[in-house]
């Protein structure tokens, strides 16, 4: 099954053991402690958390990353890689940053304005 899930305004929650396959469009912020295979699309932060995992691409405002990504990553406003997490794909963003332990591997694109995530 893969439709599109979208949220109203608030926060939405990818709980332990949930899988979730295709494009997730969330309104402001999203936890992710599941699973997620498709592309996240959110106007908020994006949390990866240390148990999260995620296979395909990120767009969003700010994107925290405590688990598992494997897909590139564009955040307007900033990307923090925390001590567990693991980053598989390219970055772009305005601010990065990389707290010990973590890993990265890919190419990394940082502009001081603001970074465009290709939506209309």
């Amino acid at each position: 099954m893969s439709d599109k899930i979208s949220s109203g305004k608030g926060f939405t929650f990818v709980n332990s053991g949930t899988v979730v396959t295709g494009e997730l469009l969330v309104e402001n912020d999203l936890s992710v402690e599941g699973s997620v295979k498709g592309t996240i699309r959110a106007t908020g932060t994006v949390s990866i958390h240390s148990q999260g995992i995620v296979e395909g691409e990120i767009q969003a405002a700010s994107v925290k990353i405590g688990g598992k990504v494997n897909g590139n990553v564009t955040a307007t406003d900033r990307v923090l890689l925390e001590t567990k997490a693991m980053l598989v794909g390219d970055l772009r963003t305005r601010e990065l940053i990389i707290q010990e332990g973590a890993v990265f591997h890919g190419k990394c694109d940082m502009q001081p304005g603001q970074v465009s995530t290709g939506r209309a």
